[in-house]
């Protein structure tokens, strides 16, 4: 399986206002807050619960929301090795 296969979204779960669990197809699970990487810029409205919890699969299967706000799904795949890099660029807008 090649790494943009395994990076597909097969499902996920709202568990909280602002986190996912993310199913992959490899079956690799991952858990992310998304809070401290939203709410400037083009992630602004996603700071509003309800329009965060508008977020779907989109057909790549990746999540995407409404006005076309997604992540990098190599990022959601190893979110630890990526948050940092997220919550650093947020705070430079």
């Amino acid at each position: 399986m090649s790494n943009l296969e395994k990076w597909v979204v097969k499902s996920f779960k709202i568990i909280g206002d602002y986190t996912i669990e993310l199913v992959f197809v490899d079956g690799k699970r991952q858990t992310i807050n998304f809070e401290p990487v939203i709410g400037k810029g083009w992630m602004a409205n996603l700071k509003d619960v309800e329009y965060f919890k508008k977020v779907k699969l989109n057909d790549g299967g990746n999540l995407e929301w409404p006005d076309g706000q997604d992540f990098n799904p190599e990022a959601l795949y190893d979110w630890p090795q990526f948050e940092k890099a997220y919550i650093d660029d947020m705070k430079s807008m």
